[in-house]
């Protein structure tokens, strides 16, 4: 029975020390050991362990992740909940919560700046990343370096098609985008190249204007950086506008290459 009592007493004398002092945790990661003196509604007022004579400190409550108590208890003050993912979170931007593949179809009837309207499918990944492929038809004044001579004006028809590769960087309402674009074309160009026709009999002059007609074949490739915002719907409607810029490439027997700047305002549907 001694040698019982005399163990008791041991173990006791020796798990004491572990809970001599009061843990404080704060949210910063550091700790503190303590002597919890008082806890009011919006602070905790301490000694310091080690110097138990020393000035007393006081922490505001939102500071302080959990106390654990001399006696092994604790008390956690974390009140924020825990972090939900964008498919459980409620407050989360609607739009973000579906992780999967989303298939849309839109337009730009007006062509706003463009030589000709488009219309075209997007594959959006989530909230981050998203390929569009479109349709163009040229049907506008578009600048051609001709075969002959300067820069001049034709009337192009034809069909291009394009893929677009966007970042996007979600808001609220929609998202940003920026990315690269590619889009490859085969038009037809018409035009006329006039040329002053002087014709010579005998001793006498007569001169005439005279007037060729062309039609060329004009393949074109197109370079550039894009970058705009979408708008967004719960509908599953959206509605987008971006602008252009880079380099276009023309083939016409020979290879010229001018500046390159466009807009476009797409109204679409995802699914």
């Amino acid at each position: 029975m001694g040698k019982t009592i005399i163990s008791l007493a041991l173990v006791a004398a020796f798990a004491l020390p572990s809970f001599a002092q009061d843990i404080i945790s704060m949210k910063n990661g550091t700790r503190e050991e303590a002597n919890v003196l008082e806890i009011d509604e919006t602070t905790v007022r301490y000694k310091k362990f080690n110097n138990p004579e020393g000035p007393t400190y006081t922490a505001k409550k939102e500071s302080i992740s959990e106390i654990t108590y001399k006696n092994g208890t604790k008390e956690n003050f974390d009140n924020t909940p825990p972090k939900l993912s964008p498919e459980k979170d409620p407050n989360s931007v609607w739009w973000t919560k579906a992780k999967e593949t989303k298939l849309g179809f839109w337009m730009d009837p007006l062509g706003l700046a463009q030589w000709g309207p488009m219309v075209g499918v997007s594959i959006r990944v989530g909230s981050n990343f998203d390929v569009k492929a479109h349709v163009r038809y040229y049907n506008r004044d578009f600048p051609l370096r001709d075969v002959f001579s300067s820069y001049s004006y034709s009337y192009d028809q034809g069909f291009g098609f394009g893929l677009e590769f966007s970042k996007l960087i979600a808001t609220t309402h929609g998202n940003w985008h920026t990315g690269l674009l590619f889009e490859i074309a085969a038009l037809s160009a018409w035009g006329t190249y006039d040329f002053l026709f002087t014709d010579r009999y005998d001793s006498s002059h007569n001169s005439e204007y005279k007037y060729i007609k062309l039609n060329l074949p004009v393949t074109q490739y197109t370079f550039a950086l894009t970058g705009g915002y979408t708008l967004r719907f719960n509908s599953g409607f959206f509605i987008d506008g971006s602008l252009q810029s880079g380099v276009t490439v023309q083939t016409v027997g020979d290879t010229e290459d001018f500046f390159y700047a466009d807009a476009s305002l797409k109204l679409g549907y995802e699914f």
